[in-house]
């Protein structure tokens, strides 16, 4: 099954049953983010999360780029209103949010600026050796717009996030991996391989558990525990199929072991 995104934008496919791979396709500059390819990556986001079949999203950049983050030559003639009226960070931020599904950032190449924050955005992160992470906006007269100044300091701690925004301090994968920012670091031929094995966990039979889950632990930054938001959907979890499948498994299982 494929979007109809144009292929110069946006590649997307299932190589596993229940996944879809969407992978940023402009190596001539980097994948790096022009509004046609956010509004592509958007609407191929989209799809993937209103298919039912489908039931977890891996990210990629095609060529030896993650994503070099926003297209300079977007930019460069926007001033403050033109970048308020433009939205695409706005729109961004929002999709990802939107989708229910986990998504996986198989970050094959350095991600820069705005690549670095889609990985962000992402539910998790899985590395090639060689990549890297780096925020540059500090050396341009802007900062991170979508996100990033809240994601990585939640993700890291004030004082690493200070050296990779302030400084444009660039993290390598293992330093990610060490910080817990990456879920995995592996070699470049095994990076599609590791994001499916992690995919696999992802299944019809558990959907509405892990949106579930998903949903409360996004939204942990913003609420407290006594809010209600993670309960209610611990409640709602009581009247799913899921739910009396899952347990009645598991004391089966037990009961056979005792």
């Amino acid at each position: 099954m494929t979007d109809t995104a144009p292929v110069d934008l946006v590649l997307s496919s299932t190589p596993a049953a229940g996944v879809r791979l969407l992978c940023l396709n402009r190596p001539e500059k980097r994948n790096a983010l022009s509004q046609p390819l956010i509004r592509s990556l958007l609407s191929a986001l989209s799809n993937a999360s209103a298919d039912d079949h489908i039931f977890s999203i891996i990210l990629t950049g095609n060529g030896p780029f993650f994503c070099a983050g926003a297209d300079l030559n977007d930019i460069a003639t926007l001033d403050e209103a033109g970048a308020r009226a433009s939205r695409y960070l706005e729109d961004l931020c929002k999709g990802f949010a939107a989708v229910k599904k986990p998504i996986i950032a198989a970050v094959n190449g350095p991600a820069l600026g705005g690549g670095f924050e889609i990985a962000l955005m992402s539910d998790f992160i899985v590395s090639a050796e060689p990549a890297y992470f780096v925020l540059p906006e500090t050396k341009i007269g802007l900062i991170p717009g979508a996100g990033g100044t809240q994601r990585l300091t939640a993700a890291v701690g004030k004082y690493r996030a200070m050296r990779s925004i302030l400084l444009a301090e660039r993290m390598t994968a293992e330093e990610a991996m060490a910080a817990s920012l990456v879920a995995s670091v592996v070699n470049p031929d095994n990076l599609t391989q590791r994001c499916l094995e992690m995919a696999s966990n992802f299944t019809a039979a558990n959907r509405q558990t892990i949106e579930f889950a998903k949903q409360a632990i996004c939204r942990a930054d913003d609420l407290g525990r006594d809010d209600g938001f993670e309960r209610d959907l611990y409640y709602t979890a009581f009247g799913t199929d899921e739910k009396k499948r899952g347990v009645d498994d598991f004391l089966t299982a037990r009961r056979k072991k005792a």
